[in-house]
C-alpha cells in the first residue's frame, strides 16, 4: 500500500473490490474510498465489512464516477477479468492528470519447491475429478494475467515484487486451495473428495496435524503507472 497509494491521495477507487479485503486497508489511509464491485452479494458483504467506504455497483469497463474524480484507481486480484481495451480508457477517464493506476496480485509462491509440488498434486486431482464427473461438467475458464496496456494514456509501468510467509494449519491450506477457480468449478461431492485427498497429502508430506503450522510462502507483484496530462 505504501508503494501503490500516492502521497496526498484524497480519493481512491478500489475497482472490483469483492468483499472489501483491499478496501479495509485503504480506509485507514485515504479520506475518500470508493469501492466498485459488480456482484450484488459481494457488494452487500463489502458494505457490512467496510461501512466507511462508498460502495457502488460497476465494472472496470463502466465505472460509475464522473471524469477526473479519483487520485488513484487500484485493482487487487481482478485485472485479469477485465477487457483491457475498454477498461484502460475508462480508468483514465475517472483519474485526474497525474493520478495513479495500480494493479496487484497475491499468489502462493510456486518458486518454492514444496509449494509447487502441492499445486501440481492439487491440479492433477481436480483434472481427474473433472474427467470422472458427470457429462457436461467443464473446467473453470482461465484468464492470463496480461499486464495493462498503458499506451498514450499512462506512463510506462513500474514494478514492485515482494514475498512473505503466512503460518497456516493443514485445514487452512485446504481452505486456501479451495478458493481457486478450478476448485469452485467442481461439483460439491468432487470438491469434498479432492479436499480430503489434499488434507491427507498435507498431513503426510508436510507432517502437519492438528494445530501444527507451516509457513506458506506468498508472492506479491504490483504494477503502477501515472496518468499523462
Amino acid at each position: 500500500m505504501d508503494w501503490l497509494v500516492p502521497d496526498g491521495c484524497g480519493t481512491v477507487v478500489d475497482l472490483a473490490a469483492g468483499t472489501g479485503a483491499l478496501t479495509r486497508s485503504l480506509v485507514d489511509r485515504v479520506e475518500h474510498v470508493v469501492a466498485v464491485e459488480p456482484d450484488p452479494r459481494m457488494l452487500e458483504t463489502l458494505g457490512r465489512n467496510c461501512p466507511a467506504a462508498r460502495a457502488l455497483s460497476g465494472t472496470g469497463e463502466q465505472i460509475p464516477l464522473p471524469d477526473g474524480q479519483a487520485d488513484a484507481v487500484l485493482i487487487s486480484m481482478a485485472w485479469h477479468w477485465m477487457d483491457p481495451q475498454r477498461a484502460v480508457p475508462e480508468i483514465a477517464r475517472v483519474l485526474r492528470a497525474g493520478g495513479t493506476f495500480g494493479v496487484a496480485w497475491n499468489h502462493r509462491d510456486v518458486s518454492v519447491p514444496w509449494v509447487a509440488e502441492l499445486d501440481r498434486f492439487t491440479r492433477a486431482l481436480r483434472a481427474r475429478a473433472l474427467a470422472d464427473g458427470p457429462a457436461g461438467t467443464t473446467a473453470a475458464p482461465t484468464r492470463e494475467a496480461v499486464d495493462p496496456p498503458t499506451g498514450s494514456l499512462f506512463s510506462a509501468l513500474t514494478e514492485m515484487r515482494m514475498t512473505w510467509s503466512q503460518p497456516v494449519t493443514a485445514e487452512e491450506i485446504v481452505g486456501l486451495l479451495g478458493t481457486d477457480a478450478s476448485a469452485i468449478a467442481l461439483p460439491v461431492d468432487a470438491r469434498s473428495a479432492v479436499d480430503e485427498q489434499v488434507a491427507a497429502y498435507v498431513r503426510e508430506e508436510l507432517d502437519l496435524s492438528g494445530d501444527r503450522t507451516i509457513d506458506l510462502p506468498i508472492a506479491c507483484r504490483c504494477l503502477r503507472a501515472t496518468k499523462n496530462a
